[in-house]
């Protein structure tokens, strides 16, 4: 049976990361394309490069509601995440997935970068 987009995203995908293994990485496409305030990238080399660097920051999430639609996955979460200043920050973010083919093709995700620029410069 195919998997459900909430199903990729929240348990191959985020359950992967979580686990701490590389098993997120087989749920991405190889064209993602990912844009966000702070970078935009295509292609899941560059992708799981741009990933793999954020979730090093990460030190906490909170997921607050996810809706599944079609093909998309929206979600609100909130990230704590540690700066190279060290002061940690919280990211209220909104994320979209657009899964086919059982792969996540594409993410657009959206919060204030404001205080994330100002303690990366």
């Amino acid at each position: 049976m195919d998997k459900t987009p909430m199903q990729i995203v929240h348990e191959g995908f985020g359950g992967g990361m979580a686990s701490g293994t590389d098993s997120w990485k087989e749920f991405i496409a190889d064209e993602i394309t990912f844009t966000g305030p702070a970078a935009q990238v295509q292609g899941k080399s560059d992708f799981i490069d741009l990933n793999t660097g954020f979730m090093s920051m990460v030190r906490g999430t909170r997921m607050i509601k996810a809706v599944e639609v079609d093909n998309f996955v929206i979600t609100q979460v909130e990230i704590d995440v540690e700066m190279p200043t060290g002061k940690t920050i919280t990211l209220d973010m909104s994320e979209w997935y657009e899964t086919k083919e059982g792969k996540i093709q594409s993410i657009k995700v959206y919060y204030d970068a404001e205080e994330f620029r100002k303690e990366s410069a």
